[in-house]
């Protein structure tokens, strides 16, 4: 629960030895490089990442052409004090790694991968919020225009953790790396 760095979050560079000494432990530090994990802590590690494409209205009148997509967001799923607690970061690349589970998706940090924009990473807001009870719901997506219609629909996941692909939300394909 109180595994993170609450300064790195709110944008300060941190020095390993500042690393050392916080709520971190036990993953402050990548020990192959010597470089700090950016965020750290094991929260950030373990970050719900699977990727969740709108549902689609599968509509029982025919071809698959009439089916309808049910718009959802990330926006607006954290709570507007959490916003309050992130930063951007004061790290340049190369000081600092993602930590292990991002590293498939976000090899390092550079102008390919740049640093997560925390203060607007609103799964990660939510995600960090720790639950009071050890069994939980994270909010993921929402749609607060419309209502969704009685009946059946589609939703693809894919997982994060397993999976590195590329989504095409348009086409709802994806390509394997």
């Amino acid at each position: 629960m109180r595994s993170f760095d609450q300064q790195q979050l709110e944008g300060n560079a941190r020095d390993n030895s500042s690393l050392s000494s916080s709520d971190c432990d036990p993953l402050q530090i990548e020990e192959s490089t010597g470089k700090a994990y950016y965020p750290c802590g094991l929260i950030a590690n373990s970050l719900f990442n699977d990727t969740f494409l709108p549902p689609v209205f599968l509509n029982t009148g025919g071809s698959s052409a009439s089916n309808t997509t049910y718009n959802m967001t990330d926006r607006g799923i954290a709570w507007s004090s959490d916003k309050d607690l992130y930063g951007d970061t004061d790290y340049e690349y190369g000081a600092v790694v993602p930590p292990q589970n991002w590293q498939r998706r976000m090899p390092a940090y550079n102008s390919t991968f740049p640093f997560p924009n925390l203060k607007e990473f609103e799964a990660f807001q939510v995600w960090m919020r720790t639950a009071g009870l050890p069994t939980f719901t994270k909010l993921a997506l929402r749609n607060d225009d419309e209502a969704m219609e009685i009946g059946r629909y589609e939703m693809v996941i894919y997982d994060g953790k397993f999976q590195q692909s590329t989504l095409d939300p348009t086409t709802r394909s994806r390509t394997n790396d």
